[in-house]
């Protein structure tokens, strides 16, 4: 009788091996040919753990109820970060974990074709998206989009697929001379004008906090010239956790240069003082032949110290880039195994871009979470793709819905591995 060929292991129970003995996990490594890879041991994924203290005081007032507020983590990066897998899982795990406060900051309307924010619905009509590569001079905030009106009836509408919806919305807008109206309209109450005209071009924001939750927010513009729209929000004013995703398709760390410098400084940043900067940046940039590491290095180091500096000296973690391979040009012997000399392999500068981040983090103080080290390390991204179900796209760039989940979930349980750490620690008095 013929042997059934076994199916390879899904990888987030795989990640639960990370702990079991080498003996076992060898056992198990005969047992399935074609399972992803291992991931390394937390204590070498998060480095600096440390750094995360201003975190971590957070979250312990949330465990002991005296947290003023909601808690705020802010992930800005490329489109590993524009999809809301990785950021959603994360926003599941530590709103389970802490309590959730909503949704958080978004950009208005629908800045990409498949954008798929999770806990909100989003539809437009009307609407054009300004990006720094076509209008270099639009007022840009952390998502790196402005929504501009295009006809009369230009509506935009946010749902809640929150049970408990959203007690505070905003909007942030420009000002402009002779600048239109636009409406905005909570559930089935009467529209409100908010106007956009002014004698100067300047950021601005209509905040309104509302007296019993709501569900559903229409903005519709009301003539030209056409109102421009930076972002919104939905949330609650309860302590909890809010985790907010800003991820730019293609984007490099060169984006933070490119937001408005007053955006950033306000609402956006400032204001709502995150607890936790997530800067994930670097696939884009490995996979640049043309990159200069050594300028890399100073643009990396001085966008996100300007980040930082925007967000009130929040703390920072740096996710650096996971595994990404490419068919190359020249054909050599694989470094995975593969018996075609043309196989796709790792650009030659992402482990150099991975190693610019690291060294970075540990000179400013940032903490590091080893994404590459996570998956599994070299030629992980190949058997993540050959999982089944697949852990990764057919690019071998992006991971599918659930390698992504996999991923956030071993970030999350080193975050509350370090965090039960800091606990441990005396506290002077």
């Amino acid at each position: 009788m013929g042997v059934k060929p076994r199916r390879a292991v899904g990888y987030a129970a795989w990640a639960l091996l990370a702990g079991a003995t080498a003996g076992l996990v060898v056992l198990l490594q005969a047992c399935f040919s074609s399972q992803p890879p291992a991931p390394a041991p937390a204590a070498s994924r998060l480095s600096s753990p440390e750094a995360l203290a201003p975190l971590f005081a957070a979250l312990a007032t949330l465990d002991d109820k005296t947290a003023p507020q909601p808690v705020r983590v802010l992930q800005i990066g490329d489109s590993h970060t524009a999809n809301d897998s990785l950021s959603g899982r994360l926003r599941e795990q530590l709103q389970g974990r802490f309590g959730a406060a909503g949704r958080g900051w978004l950009p208005a309307g629908i800045p990409f074709k498949y954008y798929r924010p999770q806990l909100v619905s989003v539809s437009e009509s009307g609407w054009e998206h300004l990006k720094p590569k076509d209008h270099g001079d639009a007022a840009l905030g952390l998502d790196a989009a402005a929504a501009q009106s295009t006809a009369r009836d230009a509506v935009m509408t946010l749902q809640s697929t929150d049970p408990a919806g959203f007690d505070r919305f905003a909007v942030e807008y420009l000002t402009q001379p002779n600048g239109a109206a636009f409406t905005v309209a909570i559930d089935d109450a009467e529209p409100i004008r908010v106007s956009t005209a002014a004698v100067t071009t300047a950021i601005k924001l209509f905040d309104l906090p509302l007296d019993r939750p709501a569900r559903r927010v229409e903005l519709r513009a009301e003539a030209r010239p056409p109102p421009v729209l930076l972002g919104w929000t939905a949330e609650r004013r309860t302590p909890g956790i809010i985790y907010e995703n800003h991820g730019t398709i293609g984007a490099t760390v060169g984006l933070l240069a490119q937001i408005t410098p007053a955006a950033a400084a306000s609402f956006e940043l400032r204001e709502r003082r995150p607890a936790l900067l997530v800067v994930a940046f670097g696939t884009n940039e490995g996979f640049d032949d043309t990159l200069d590491l050594d300028r890399y290095a100073g643009r990396f180091e001085s966008g996100v110290e300007a980040l930082q500096r925007a967000a009130g000296g929040a703390p920072v973690m740096i996710l650096g880039p996971p595994d990404g391979v490419r068919a190359e040009r020249s054909c050599t012997a694989s470094p995975c195994g593969s018996s075609d000399p043309c196989a796709r392999r790792e650009p030659a500068k992402l482990a150099a871009v991975r190693d610019i981040q690291r060294r970075v983090a540990a000179r400013e103080g940032w903490a590091y979470w080893d994404w590459f080290a996570a998956m599994g390390g070299m030629c992980s991204i190949d058997r993540m793709s050959a999982a089944d179900p697949p852990l990764a796209m057919p690019d071998r760039v992006h991971l599918s819905g659930a390698g992504y989940r996999a991923m956030a979930d071993l970030l999350f349980a080193d975050l509350m591995r370090a965090y039960e750490d800091w606990k441990a620690l005396p506290r002077t008095s």
